[in-house]
């Protein structure tokens, strides 16, 4: 029988592997190293202050990016009207990670590397500190499930969360995010809860207020973490229980004022910082990221397939299963559930809701309570357990797919997949290249064209403007787009209603060099009007199928609307990007 003491062992080695040799990340380069992307940002704190010693100015900011590119552009802190740049991020993790730096820092000159930071020896350091994090995750995991399951169902639940979860990814791949150490703290926040509901004392409320403190100094709305202690063990939230607990926490009022001094004490550091480098106490860093309180994006960020979090991850339908079969275990049900609920709401109020499933990841120890819920309750009925089996599995297959084409299969962008891209490569290794089309369009012509004729075509071999400004595609004069010309002529398609089913446009294009961020490629746009009101619009970001000196022809189809239109046109956008793309070539062909 597979005790959960063997499934630990086993999710280690799994997780290991993965780490270190299906996709280290470690030996990856610019925003695929493990300190890349939001990891730069959390970790830019300890470069500044021990290397460089510039937390206001930051001006090695600049020479790093040229040098490993860890974002396209400057993320990790933003100009302040104080003349100064501050962090984006709060310093939590950099509080984390600095053991692993001051290793790396003390050997990466002795080992031959540059110690500056960003070299070999610190994108290895943090990735196998992290590494370890998960570890201890996974093992007091385990040890808080036994308190109130069997050791089968604790099995069960620990190789659910690890293998039929996203936490495989951020436990085991991109675990140097703030996620994987978060679910780190709340397993041990949860021990010591029980601990300290077992014999009150002084060493757990210390555990649970550091614990506490630094969740929020991690993410400022992990601050709800508090709600474990104060109501956990609670099975109602009558007026009589809620009396219980306040008189029970008066009782050892000494305790939760210890808890709530050593909160703020590790909250102060980052108020001590603001006033340091922005002169203000308190500063909103995320600036134009906000919360939409009153509008949350249920629908968004649960169940879209953008980047629902049930979308690719659905084993978590269970867990809302499990607030209701909870409240039958003996386990207080109200911090939990209470806990769950309002994560939920909070993470779904964020505006960037793009981000996706990642920012649950961190609450899956409190939820893993629910799922070991259900899953006790469906092994007690032979064949609900075998219905269970079946589906864990199915979520297990389909877990193992997504991470594999997120990383190196490919076929997963993440915050850019829609609904018909989604149906065309979910459970495939292998797509054609023009099914990526899909990520920017619902529309992709599949078949044999008939009826193909030619309705414009432009090489600009006679434009003045496009011979005078010298540049050439394959040897002919070609116009282009940078930071200061972000918009192509509109060329006017000369086509009618009900005059084909198909438009087909297309052009050669040069990339001198890959724009990386979605939101800046350049984009072919098709627009049909009906006097000034556009009727339909399609577009194809460009970058998705060009690279560093590529010259390549790409085309777009767009289906002609069945609404009256007066006009159609085509053009290109630059998306704000600054880097160059020149433009030959173009055709435009109407079909069915």
């Amino acid at each position: 029988m597979v005790q959960s003491k063997h499934v630990v062992w086993l999710c280690f080695v799994i997780f290991f592997i993965s780490s270190f040799f299906y996709y280290p990340k470690w030996n990856k380069l610019y925003t695929e190293a493990t300190i890349g992307w939001d990891v730069s940002g959390y970790y830019w704190y300890l470069p500044a202050t021990f290397i460089y010693k510039d937390l206001k100015k930051q001006e090695f900011g600049e020479i790093i990016l040229r040098k490993y590119g860890p974002t396209p552009e400057i993320q990790q802190s933003f100009d302040h009207r104080s003349g100064n740049k501050v962090m984006k991020y709060s310093m939590g993790m950099a509080l984390q990670y600095l053991p692993f730096f001051l290793v790396a820092h003390l050997l990466a000159s002795p080992l031959g590397f540059e110690a500056d930071g960003f070299s070999l020896p610190y994108q290895f350091a943090i990735q196998f500190g992290s590494l370890l994090i998960c570890f201890i995750g996974i093992w007091f995991l385990r040890k808080i499930l036994l308190h109130y399951f069997s050791d089968k169902v604790t099995a069960i639940t620990l190789l659910t969360v690890c293998l039929a979860t996203n936490y495989l990814n951020f436990g085991s791949i991109d675990h140097a995010q703030s996620h994987n150490y978060l679910f780190m703290w709340y397993t041990l926040l949860i021990y010591h809860t029980i601990k300290f509901y077992e014999r009150p004392s002084l060493r757990p409320s210390i555990w649970i207020g550091v614990i506490i403190g630094m969740c929020a100094l991690t993410r400022p709305t992990e601050i709800i973490s508090m709600l474990i202690p104060l109501a956990w063990g609670m099975n109602s939230l009558s007026l009589d229980t809620i009396r219980e607990r306040i008189q029970l926490l008066f009782t050892h009022w000494r305790y939760l004022f210890i808890a709530a001094c050593c909160t703020v004490v590790l909250g102060m550091l980052q108020l001590i910082y603001y006033k340091y480098a922005g002169n203000e106490w308190l500063i909103y860093s995320y600036q134009d990221q906000t919360f939409s309180w009153l509008k949350p994006h249920f629908k968004n960020y649960l169940v879209s397939f953008q980047s629902g979090w049930l979308t690719y991850t659905p084993v978590w339908f269970l867990a809302f299963i499990g607030i209701f079969t909870i409240s039958k275990d003996n386990i207080g049900w109200v911090a939990i559930v209470l806990f769950t609920l309002i994560n939920v709401y909070i993470v779904c109020s964020w505006d960037v809701w793009w981000i996706g499933g990642r920012a649950m990841v961190q609450s899956y120890p409190i939820m893993a309570f629910l799922l070991a819920s259900v899953i006790d309750k469906s092994l007690q009925k032979s064949y609900l357990r075998y219905v269970l089996y079946a589906f864990l599995a199915l979520c297990t297959y389909y877990n193992l797919w997504w991470t594999h084409q997120a990383h190196r299969g490919g076929l997963i962008v993440a915050g850019s997949m829609t609904k018909a891209y989604f149906y065309q490569v979910v459970g495939r290794n292998t797509v054609s290249e023009e099914v990526k089309k899909l990520l920017d369009t619902d529309e992709l012509f599949d078949g044999k064209r008939q009826e193909a004729r030619t309705l414009f075509q432009e090489n600009f071999n006679s434009d003045s403007t496009a011979i005078k400004e010298g540049r050439k595609v394959n040897g002919s004069p070609a116009i282009f787009l940078d930071a200061q010309r972000q918009n192509s002529p509109e060329f006017e398609i000369p086509i009618r209603n009900n005059d084909a089913a198909w438009l087909r446009a297309s052009a050669t294009f040069h990339c001198t060099q890959k724009e990386w961020d979605t939101w800046k490629m350049t984009q072919i746009v098709v627009k049909f009007y009906n006097q000034n009101n556009v009727v339909k619009a399609r577009i194809i970001r460009l970058h998705r199928f060009l690279n560093d000196g590529d010259t390549k022809e790409i085309y777009m189809d767009v289906m002609v609307p069945n609404e009256t239109f007066s006009k159609a046109t085509l053009s290109f956008w630059n998306g704000t990007s600054p880097k160059e793309i020149w433009i030959d070539d173009i055709r435009i062909e109407s079909f069915n």
